[in-house]
C-alpha cells in the first residue's frame, strides 16, 4: 500500500500520477466496523472496475486545528491506522494535512482539488459523510456534484449494533465507561494500544478509564495474560513479572475488573 501525504503545496504534482480510484472518504478512527463497510464497499466497486482501491482522510484531526484549546482523543495513531487498511486490501492512503486554510476551503473546491483532482472514477462515503468549509458538503451535495461531475457515487447507510451507530464517539463512550467486553462488536477484535513501560502510553492512543482490566499482551506470535490497572489517562500498572515483559508493550484491552489488584 502506498501512504500519500497530500498538502496544499505538493497537491499538484500528486495529482499528475494518481490512479484512477474507488475512493473511500472519511476519517476512519480507530477503522470500526462501519468504516470497514465503507472501505469494502469501495473495494468492490474497485474489483468491478479495475480501478484501485483508494482511502482519502485527513491528520491532524480537523477539531484539533479548529479548536486548538480542546484536547482531542484518538482512538489509535496514523501508523496504526495504515496497518488496518492495509490488511483491507487498500492500495493508496491519501493523507492529506488538515490546516485552517484548507479549513476554509468551500466544499464544491475540495472536491474539485483533492477527489476528482486525485482521479476518483467512483466516490463511496458514509451517511453522515461532510466536508469543505463549515461542514456545508454532505452526502446530499455529494448526489449532486457526482452527477454532475459523471462519476460513481455510494452512500453507504449507518451501522448499527444493539440499536446504536456504531462510531468512533461510541468506542470513546464505551471507553470511558468501562464497557471493554463490548469493543469487539464495533471493531471487529479488542482495543489495542501501544504502552512504554518507561514513558507511558504512546501519542493518540486513548486508555479506558481508571480502574482494573484483563488484557492481552502481544508477545510474538502468543499473548501473555495479565491485569492491567490504568491509574490515569497516560500510565498504568502491569500486574505481572516485568523481567518478562519488553520495555514497549502491544496490550489488547478484554474486560474490566470490579475489584483493584493490591
Amino acid at each position: 500500500m502506498k501512504v500519500i501525504y497530500v498538502n496544499a503545496n505538493n497537491l499538484q504534482e500528486i495529482k499528475q500520477s494518481a490512479p484512477k480510484a474507488a475512493m473511500a472518504l472519511g476519517y476512519f478512527d480507530g477503522v470500526h466496523l462501519g468504516h470497514q463497510k465503507v472501505i469494502q464497499t469501495a473495494k468492490e466497486k474497485a474489483k468491478a472496475q479495475n480501478l484501485s482501491l483508494a482511502v482519502l482522510s485527513f491528520f491532524p484531526h480537523p477539531k484539533s486545528v479548529l479548536f486548538p484549546d480542546i484536547d482531542v482523543s484518538y482512538l489509535e495513531p496514523l501508523e496504526q491506522k495504515v496497518e488496518k487498511l492495509e490488511r483491507l486490501g487498500v492500495d493508496i492512503f491519501y493523507i492529506v494535512e488538515f490546516t485552517k486554510e484548507l479549513a476554509k476551503v468551500e466544499a464544491t473546491d475540495f472536491l474539485d482539488d483533492y477527489i476528482i483532482g486525485l482521479n476518483a472514477a467512483e466516490i463511496i462515503c458514509g451517511f453522515d459523510y461532510t466536508y469543505g468549509a463549515k461542514a456545508r458538503g454532505t452526502a446530499k451535495t455529494l448526489v449532486v456534484y457526482a452527477a454532475k461531475q459523471q462519476v460513481g457515487l455510494t452512500v453507504v447507510e449507518e451501522l448499527k449494533c444493539n440499536n446504536q451507530k456504531i462510531s468512533s464517539t461510541l468506542i470513546r463512550k464505551y471507553l470511558n465507561e468501562r464497557k471493554l467486553s463490548e469493543l469487539p462488536s464495533l471493531l471487529g477484535g479488542f482495543y489495542k494500544t501501544k504502552y512504554c513501560q518507561k514513558k507511558g502510553l504512546l501519542p493518540n492512543y486513548s486508555l479506558p478509564n481508571v480502574g482494573s482490566y484483563k488484557v492481552l499482551i502481544e508477545d510474538q506470535h502468543s499473548f501473555i495474560e495479565c491485569i492491567a490497572t490504568v491509574k490515569c489517562n497516560k500510565y498504568i500498572q502491569i500486574h505481572n513479572e516485568m523481567s518478562t515483559l519488553p520495555n514497549l508493550l502491544t496490550i489488547l484491552w478484554v474486560d474490566q475488573l470490579e475489584t483493584v489488584p493490591s
